[in-house]
């Protein structure tokens, strides 16, 4: 597992060999899985995002925009 980003609000990892991106909103104690076209749109957004060395608060607000995904328990993490 590699981690992407980690805030107060969200978790973002990738693991090797699987191709996807893990967001767990810990707010809400709720996260999910991107895969596909949403993980690569994803991916290239938060690219660049990255390119404009963004504070937490605007990083956590675009993340926010994926919230409606994020439908499973996340118990222990």
């Amino acid at each position: 597992m590699h981690v992407v980003y980690n805030s107060e609000h969200y978790y973002v990892a990738e693991y090797p060999g699987r191709a996807g991106i893990e967001l767990v909103d810990k707010t809400t104690g709720r996260g999910g899985f991107l895969e596909g076209a949403v993980e690569l749109q994803f991916r290239r957004r938060m690219a660049s995002l990255a390119a404009e060395e963004p504070s937490e608060e605007s990083v956590d607000e675009f993340l926010a925009h994926y919230d409606a995904l994020l439908t499973v328990p996340m118990l222990l993490h």
